[in-house]
């Protein structure tokens, strides 16, 4: 069963703007100096239910103005399946959604379930943490190894950086 490590309502620090953050617990990267290792046991958290999309649904809608809805964890791509599930029940701030995830878009490409849940996204922050290539005030990555790609309007994936404008 999937379990939700925790919510965070109004991040600043995830997404372009303001965003609701969902922590998905479970990871099998083990990244060495990870800043939320607790979120490495799947079964770490509470399980989700409608209930727990409601609720969450109740908090989005006190915030008109969310940017996005960010898929964390843990690793969102090692539970595709019942991720991609829970989150149709969620209202989607601005009909945009990040992922982070240590799997490479490359390996998420080849995976079928991953994929689908990778087709939902418009964002995605890929590549595992790694703590001796680790940046500070980087944007969206914690290390320089990590990637962020941006689906364009045509449905392409283009690797963005903070010296490209945003990809329309």
């Amino acid at each position: 069963m999937l379990h939700i490590a925790g919510v965070n309502y109004e991040s600043i620090a995830d997404a372009d703007g303001v965003s609701c953050v969902i922590f998905f617990s479970g990871c099998k990267h083990f990244c060495k100096g990870c800043h939320s290792k607790d979120t490495w046991d799947f079964n770490y958290g509470i399980p989700v239910s409608d209930e727990l999309a409601v609720t969450i649904n109740r908090e989005i809608d006190k915030r008109p103005f969310l940017s996005a809805l960010v898929l964390s964890g843990g690793d969102p791509m090692y539970s595709s399946s019942e991720v991609l599930k829970f989150i149709s029940k969620i209202h989607i701030p601005n009909n945009t959604i990040w992922c982070y995830s240590g799997f490479l878009i490359e390996e998420i490409q080849q995976k079928p379930e991953m994929k689908k849940l990778l087709n939902k996204c418009n964002v995605l922050v890929d590549g595992q943490f790694e703590v001796e290539k680790k940046v500070i005030n980087a944007g969206f990555y914690g290390s320089s190894n990590q990637r962020i790609w941006r689906k364009n309007k045509n449905g392409e994936w283009l690797i963005d950086s903070p010296l490209s404008p945003y990809i329309q």
